[in-house]
């Protein structure tokens, strides 16, 4: 499986996507539009970069993910609104999600070398859901994603899963006690205890300036570059 963290308007997927597209599984962690100041990116340039990878998604349903993540959540939703907020594109950066609302999720798991893997955008706290189950419908470590994209497809839930995604934790200057599956940062996922039983978790949403964050039970990817899942469960760069 090919791994790309946020994009943020950087073209830095299209190689590796499309030199292994139709061998092996993508999946994006989401965040694909409102570029980093100190980057020469443009707003447009971002958008596009967003309409090229949902045209992705559309022409190979099958062999592309994509997550959402808060700088994708906050065009849909008042709460949790977070920096860099395209206010020129976000009318059309809503409906370019809405309007292809059946393509994205919010959790994926895959099983490989032996390892069960969870993917989201920014890793999934054991007390965040303990702290919301009685809005997550009790859920536990084997339903947390399953519950997650459905609460993502049916729209009736959507109002619930905003508010529940907009959980912002003191590492990001919020005051939730737990971050959410797109607001809870690297160090969050450090300090959690306890773990989330069963998975190892890949998510990015923690920027960082140079390589990867991999621990024994999980990685934050989010350094601007693609990785591979492989078949003995190792996450390696590719170069």
């Amino acid at each position: 499986m090919i791994i790309i963290p946020d994009v943020h308007g950087r073209d830095f997927w299209k190689k590796p996507v499309h030199d292994n597209l139709g061998k092996e599984h993508v999946i994006f962690l989401g965040d694909y539009t409102d570029p980093y100041e100190d980057e020469p990116i443009t707003n447009a340039d971002a958008y596009t970069q967003f309409e090229k990878i949902v045209w992705l998604k559309e022409k190979h349903p099958d062999s592309v993910m994509l997550l959402l993540g808060n700088h994708d959540i906050h065009y849909l939703t008042e709460k949790g609104r977070g920096g860099r907020y395209d206010y020129v594109r976000a009318a059309q950066i809503k409906s370019l999600i809405l309007d292809h609302s059946g393509l994205f999720q919010l959790a994926h798991t895959a099983e490989t070398g032996g390892k069960k893997f969870l993917f989201s955008h920014a890793g999934i706290l054991a007390g965040w859901m303990d702290y919301n189950k009685e809005y997550l419908d009790h859920v536990t470590p084997y339903s947390i994603v399953s519950v997650l994209n459905e609460m993502w497809a049916h729209r009736s839930s959507r109002p619930v899963l905003f508010s529940l995604l907009a959980d912002v934790p003191a590492s990001r200057w919020g005051r939730a006690v737990y971050g959410s599956p797109t607001w809870s940062d690297v160090d969050d996922m450090r300090t959690d205890a306890p773990e989330l039983p069963g998975y190892y978790q890949v998510f990015g949403h923690s920027q960082q300036e140079a390589d990867p964050v991999i621990t024994d039970h999980f990685a934050c990817l989010d350094c601007r570059r693609a990785f591979r899942l492989t078949d003995d469960g190792d996450i390696v760069e590719i170069v």
